[in-house]
Order: C-alpha cells, then structure tokens, then sequence
C-alpha cells in the first residue's frame, strides 16, 4: 500500500500504529493489535504529528508534538531542556572541522551529510 494513500493512526489503547486507507478513515476501524475500534476524534489529521529527537545530554529518545516545536521541552530522562527552536528551519548548515561534534554527532535529529571534493 502507498503511504500518500494512507495515514498511520495510533491506537489510544495499546498504542499500536495502524495505516489506514485514506478512502477508510471515515469509516470504523479496528486496530490491527488489539481490535478495539478507533474512534472518530482518535482519527483527526495532524494528531499524530510527532518528531523523535536525541537529548545532547544523555541521548535518550524524545518524543516531541509537531505543535510544540519551538517551545522548550525538557528530557523525559535526565530532564534536561531540548532545545526544539532551530530544529525545523528548512536551511543548510556549513560542517567545518572545528563545529562537525557539535553539529553533526551531538545533533538529537537524524543527520543527512553531503561531501564533495573539488578535485
């Protein structure tokens, strides 16, 4: 199944992800673990907008809503404060030698690294 065709709805009671046909989603549904139904508000677009990033801190995994990114949340671990500001700016940072710790092994997002060689 394609995912543009389809949308991932956690089931509130085990919270099993479950894609669902967009043509379903009016529809009633079951989880596909624990066969509860998922309710109607369960199904309301833009809920389950999360982003996972990594504490600079302790590197454990964090959960954050996508309506509360640019606020500051604290670690769910060591509670330390994630910064979440600049993490969905859209723009290109330079990698140097002197910032590629701080930049690219400390960075709490997945990092994608484009090198090139002028020779």
């Amino acid at each position: 199944m394609e995912q543009a065709n389809s949308q991932i709805i956690r089931c509130p009671g085990c919270g099993a992800k479950n894609r669902i046909p967009t043509d379903k989603i009016e529809a009633t549904v079951k989880c596909g673990k624990c066969h509860k139904p998922l309710q109607a508000e369960d199904r309301k677009p833009g809920w389950f907008d999360t982003y996972t990033i990594r504490c600079a801190a302790c590197r454990a995994k964090n959960r954050i809503p996508a309506d509360k990114i640019g606020e500051t949340a604290k670690c769910g671990k060591c509670k330390s404060p994630l910064e979440t500001a600049g993490l969905l700016n859209g723009k290109s940072v330079m990698v140097t030698d002197s910032n590629f710790d701080g930049k690219v092994i400390n960075s709490p997002l997945p990092v994608l690294l484009y090198c090139w060689s002028p020779g």
